[in-house]
């Protein structure tokens, strides 16, 4: 755990102390609630009296009271309980008294008043006990050592004042929750493994140091030294641990540092975790990282960008006093009216509508102030709803620094802390001014990917046709779409080309990669494809020349394609393809089969490569599907699964418009490319 270790000569516990929380003694344990009822009866109060829970959970605690006079339980209760024990008659089953010896403590709930938890101890029993009791009594009212007891789960079940002191929030704020929620540390699940191990094993732990800080208060960097032992019910089954903290935060400064060196990095690493996952969209990263620094390092985070960035235009070099800014990410640590009214601004407004945020931006530095006066806030001025949201939350410290990447000026991080927080130092400072550099260069890197993405959209559209010609030979139904999770351009095309003596080229094809280089290059390859089919040449002879045109193109970028010439004369096809996916074949009569062709190598892959063709019969009636690979195969499914399912959709009746949609709806693939050509051959016919 780094920090965290054993001592040489470990805290013990008394044996009367060790012994009472492992059961060893008969302590008779009651639950009382406000109005004097008993809620809880444990095994030694039941040896204890004779009566069995189930004759006195829901009655009056009156019912046990030995005292010839009237016993008023309210009363007793309403009475603040002392440092010493009470010595009582306790009355039992048989109508017998007992003497006996009672503890109470009060046992705050979240709502409502307090129950109460009465240890009663039997006079007759052997003093360890009353030893064990006595100690429990100073631990809960006395000492300023923490003690606390804690269920299986690690949920605080009873703590004292001098724990509650330390962890820097009341009593009742920490019932039934969990370790982790009311301490923070980098090395938490090493902790609780240890704690859980004690009460797993019953192996106590002794003098463990455990560094963090109290999720009340971040910042407040503390050492405790921790030593737990396991409870057990009188059946020997584990109830929960009990333990004692210690303060040592002045013996273990190196410790802390160390602790502060390790969250630091977690921050950090936990940032850039949550950048790579929002790349392509800076306005979510920006609100993630608010919302990651605002769970520690500060109380509330914004991020305001120049608004240029926002309307997808490029940043101005240096910030003027016209400049706009815009706020595209921020969170608080603790949401509330004001802090909504703080966060929410309008966008865009001015960039110097403060002193400190106009000279972060011109000195590009981080800017630190401590106690920032309010009403030296134009903007806040001008708004006196917001100004008095700032005046309640009481702004303790704030740095503002400045997002700059590539030389460039892109907008300013604001972090805050309220009320009695400590002040951000000098590391601080640092800290926030690296978080800013990294969250710069990812808007950056965002704003770039945005740009050449709707470049590479653009340039793809507009090499595809907006529209294929209409032909009395053949009709052609057509599906695209980019990819789905991103929606960037990929190297899916198509085409039909008319040609002499009433003929009809069809084309799909599919440039490796995505962006503006594939788009690029899916031109090149449509441009030649058009070209060669122009001059007359054959299918297998265009995918060949074709192929030695590719390594002219200067991208090294492979492609797959499809080409099929229709004669509308001959009622047939010639097909050739070129590391493409197989064409589906329907016939008239609903039979739909995939075409076999010899697939040939991909186009720019080998130098001396030569493809074949096949001829195929296309009477009236028949319809060719032709498809890239994302219709048909993904991670998820493989491509002989996909065109299998193709072949099925071919065989119904559908129309040709629903046949696309249907495939289009079930394709498996959402990171890739998908296009579908369906074309249905008429034969030779006059038009209209």
């Amino acid at each position: 755990m780094g920090s965290g270790g054993f001592a040489d000569e470990p805290m013990r516990m008394s044996d009367g102390m060790h012994r009472l929380f492992n059961s060893e003694l008969r302590i008779a344990t009651v639950i009382v609630d406000a109005t004097g009822t008993i809620t809880y009866f444990g095994p030694n109060a039941e040896t204890l009296t004779g009566f069995r829970h189930t004759e006195i959970i829901g009655r009056d605690l009156q019912v046990v009271s030995g005292t010839s006079a009237y016993f008023d339980s309210r009363e007793y209760l309403s009475r603040p309980p002392g440092a010493a024990p009470e010595f009582r008659r306790l009355r039992r089953s048989d109508g017998s008294t007992r003497a006996v010896q009672v503890y109470r403590h009060p046992l705050p709930k979240p709502t409502g008043p307090p129950d109460t938890l009465l240890l009663v101890v039997d006079v007759a029993e052997n003093a360890e006990a009353e030893v064990g009791l006595g100690l429990l009594n100073a631990f809960f009212q006395q000492s300023t050592v923490g003690f606390v007891i804690m269920d299986t789960e690690l949920r605080y079940v009873a703590l004292n004042e001098a724990l509650a002191r330390l962890n820097r929030r009341p009593i009742v704020d920490h019932l039934g929750r969990r370790f982790r929620e009311i301490v923070f540390s980098t090395d938490m699940d090493a902790y609780e493994a240890l704690l859980k191990a004690v009460i797993r094993t019953g192996e106590p732990v002794t003098n463990l140091h455990v560094a963090g800080h109290p999720t009340a208060e971040p910042g407040t960097n503390q050492a405790w030294s921790v030593s737990c032992y396991r409870i057990a019910e009188s059946s020997g089954r584990p109830a929960g641990l009990c333990g004692v903290v210690m303060d040592i935060t002045t013996q273990e400064r190196s410790m802390i540092d160390s602790a502060r060196t390790g969250a630091r990095l977690a921050l950090l690493s936990e940032i850039g975790a949550a950048q790579i996952t929002t790349l392509r969209d800076f306005r979510k990263a920006a609100q993630k990282l608010t919302e990651i620094l605002v769970s520690d390092f500060c109380d509330m985070a914004v991020v305001d960008v120049v608004h240029s960035i926002v309307a997808g235009e490029l940043p101005p070099d240096h910030p003027t006093p016209d400049t706009l800014v815009s706020r595209i990410g921020g969170a608080a640590r603790e949401p509330s009216d004001a802090s909504h009214k703080l966060l929410n601004v309008d966008n865009p407004r001015p960039a110097y509508e403060t002193d400190v945020f106009a000279h972060a931006l011109l000195s590009n530095r981080p800017q630190k102030v401590d106690n920032p006066r309010i009403e030296q806030a134009q903007a806040l001025s001008k708004e006196p709803e917001r100004e008095q949201a700032a005046r309640q939350l009481a702004p303790r410290s704030v740095i503002i620094a400045p997002l700059r990447a590539r030389d460039v000026t892109l907008g300013a991080l604001t972090f805050v802390r309220f009320g009695k927080r400590k002040p951000f130092d000098e590391e601080d400072v640092v800290l926030a001014g690296e978080i800013a550099e990294r969250t710069a260069l990812g808007i950056d890197n965002s704003r770039l990917y945005g740009t050449e993405k709707n470049t590479a959209l653009t340039l793809q559209r507009s090499l595809l046709p907006l529209r294929l010609s209409e032909r009395p030979e053949v009709s052609v139904t057509y599906r695209y779409r980019p990819s789905r999770s991103d929606l960037r351009a990929g190297g899916d095309w198509f085409d039909m080309i008319t040609l002499p003596g009433h003929r009809v080229a069809l084309v799909v094809g599919d440039v490796a990669g995505h962006g503006i280089t594939a788009a690029a290059a899916m031109g090149q390859y449509r441009t030649a494809v058009r070209t060669l089919a122009h001059i007359g040449l054959e299918p297998s002879v265009l995918l060949t020349r074709l192929n030695e045109l590719a390594f002219d193109f200067g991208t090294d970028i492979t492609a797959t394609c499809v080409y099929v010439l229709y004669d509308p004369v001959n009622h047939n096809c010639v097909i050739a393809r070129a590391g493409h996916p197989p064409p589906v074949l329907a016939t008239t009569d609903g039979v739909a089969e995939i075409l076999e062709v010899g697939p040939g190598p991909l186009l720019g892959a080998l130098t001396e490569a030569e493809y074949q063709a096949a001829a195929v019969e296309t009477p009236p009636g028949t319809r060719l599907l032709m498809y890239s690979d994302g219709v048909v195969e993904s991670r998820h499914q493989a491509l002989d699964d996909g065109i299998a399912e193709l072949v099925r959709h071919l065989r119904t009746r559908h129309a040709d418009e629903e046949v696309c949609d249907r495939i289009m709806e079930t394709s498996p693939s959402t990171e890739d490319d998908r296009t579908v050509l369906l074309a249905r051959f008429h034969g030779l016919r006059s038009p209209g």
